[in-house]
């Protein structure tokens, strides 16, 4: 039976937005209590359960433990585009968001039920990631759903409340599941997230008469067999990453081209049903002289908007390695501060809890550079754009690796710094998390065409899988006792600020050659 779009109160604030909050924080304290303890755990657990001293097992641990979260990371943000394309296509955001919760569920209490048992435990992580990927694009678009004519002055309160949500289950569970985890084991620390899931799914559930859902169109057989094609074989490659080094890179590319070809089909009709559109311009420029002739062919303004979103595109192709030092912040930085005095204003700390400070600081630096900072310095007559902004996070970026590299440094000579000293870090990464990744979301929503925001929006979320991907791939040769192995202890660190300075560099270099354009307020 079609969803059909359920009538709100005229003027009144949906009744479903309450059931969406509570889902929405229940989950985000599941995902960051997994999250906050993770790395630790399986070092712990799996990897070095012993606990020994021994530098190169200790290397080792550390290498393999950080990969599997990255690894893990990686796959949350790689699946959105599946979930999308399933809720856009066939299920309609209730049902899928509702599925795929239960999905996350399962994962959930399965992670809680197998600290004992390493593969079982990382098969379930398997399923979070499909749950949470899965969920990811649906659950702050279906909030926009609940709104009509009638109460769209009201939506900016709903997306006040959602966020505020975000940020209130994620330090909730930053500060309580480490502490779990240090007083009654693993078992507890992580049943406690299984349980919150369970309540988000509930939550969910009990609004179901409530929502106002948009039906998707008609099933298409061909369309899911297609997706399901793509999806296990992106999922083959994932499951045979590890074996590369036994096994050749063989099942995994070719894994990869199924899963590449499949989208390529899925995406065919959208792309090439229209002659005018993304990929039907930029085939035309290039087998006809240019954007010149394209122009000439379907429009200056249709051709402008394709430019817009090679600028874009551009831009993107910087931001993986924002992401590949910023959720190190979440594993190798939560390592490192388990080898720190963890007294701080009195309290003595978990190790998994310092990374609270990141929520605290974003709360406090958003009001502080909108209206303070950016304000203050355009009247000082330094004009403050997306991409000077975005140029500023890179080296603020980089300078918080200087701090930890610095601070490992010392632990590397038997030191045990305070962990002050890694809060100082946090301090300058958020600020550079504040100008990149908020900065980054604007860019790309203004500066993109209409037609495009979506998928520009799906890509922005690729760009965390690739940072992800490139540091387990360097944890993992580390493991393998590979070319990296020889950047241990603060050369690790060194090596990411070296990465990181190089990119500020070419992107202060090359961003001044792009051209903007604000694409608000077009239809």
């Amino acid at each position: 039976m079609a969803e059909t779009p359920t009538q709100q109160p005229k003027g009144k604030f949906p009744p479903s937005i309450p059931y969406i909050i509570g889902n929405e924080a229940a989950e985000r304290f599941n995902y960051y209590g997994l999250r906050a303890i993770l790395a630790t755990f399986m070092i712990q657990q799996f990897y070095n359960p012993t606990g020994s001293t021994d530098p190169s097992v200790v290397q080792v641990a550390e290498a393999t433990a950080n990969a599997k979260t990255h690894d893990f990371v990686a796959m949350v943000y790689l699946l959105p585009m599946f979930g999308g394309m399933i809720a856009d296509w066939f299920w309609g955001k209730y049902k899928t968001i509702l599925r795929l919760s239960l999905v996350y569920a399962l994962g959930s209490v399965l992670v809680a039920l197998s600290v004992n048992n390493e593969q079982m435990f990382l098969a379930s992580l398997m399923l979070i990631a499909i749950g949470a990927g899965g969920i990811k694009p649906c659950v702050s678009a279906n909030v926009g759903d609940q709104f009509d004519e009638s109460n769209k002055h009201l939506i900016s309160r709903a997306f006040d409340a959602f966020y505020f949500s975000i940020n209130a289950g994620s330090v909730l569970s930053i500060l309580l599941i480490p502490y779990l985890k240090a007083a009654y084991g693993p078992t507890i620390a992580f049943g406690v997230p299984a349980i919150a899931m369970l309540v988000a799914v509930f939550f969910f559930w009990a609004g179901r008469n409530r929502y106002r859902r948009i039906p998707p169109p008609k099933y298409d057989s061909n369309k899911m067999v297609i997706l399901a094609t793509a999806f296990l074989s992106l999922l083959a490659s994932y499951l045979y990453f590890d074996k590369v080094k036994h096994m050749g890179v063989g099942p995994v590319l070719g894994a990869w081209a199924v899963g590449i070809i499949a989208l390529a089909f899925i995406f065919k009709k959208q792309w090439f049903a229209k002659p005018g559109n993304f990929v039907g311009i930029n085939l035309y420029a290039l087998t006809n002289g240019g954007f010149a002739a394209a122009a000439r062919e379907y429009g200056e303004e249709a051709v402008e908007g394709i430019k817009s979103v090679w600028r874009v595109l551009a831009v993107f192709a910087f931001i993986p390695v924002f992401w590949a030092l910023w959720d190190q912040s979440q594993s190798e930085w939560v390592v490192q501060a388990t080898k720190m005095d963890l007294n701080w204003l009195g309290i003595t700390w978990q190790a998994e809890q310092i990374s609270f400070v990141n929520a605290a600081f974003i709360l406090a630096f958003i009001p502080l550079f909108s209206f303070g900072l950016y304000p203050a310095l355009e009247k000082a007559g330094i004009r403050i754009t997306p991409l000077r902004k975005i140029g500023a996070g890179f080296v603020l970026t980089a300078l918080s690796f200087v701090i930890v590299a610095i601070i490992q440094g010392w632990i590397d000579a038997g030191e045990r710094p305070n962990i002050s000293w890694q809060i100082l870090a946090f301090v300058v990464l958020t600020a550079g998390e504040v100008l990149i990744s908020i900065t980054g979301l604007e860019y790309a929503y203004t500066q993109s065409p209409p037609s495009m925001k979506s998928t520009i929006m799906a890509c922005w979320l690729l760009t965390v899988t690739l940072g992800n991907l490139l540091v387990s791939v360097i944890q993992t040769n580390i493991s393998n006792g590979g070319f990296f192995a020889q950047f241990h202890g603060a050369g690790f660190f060194w090596l990411f600020t070296g990465i990181c300075f190089a990119t500020a560099f070419l992107f202060i270099v090359v961003s001044p050659r792009i051209k903007e354009r604000s694409y608000v307020g077009e239809n």
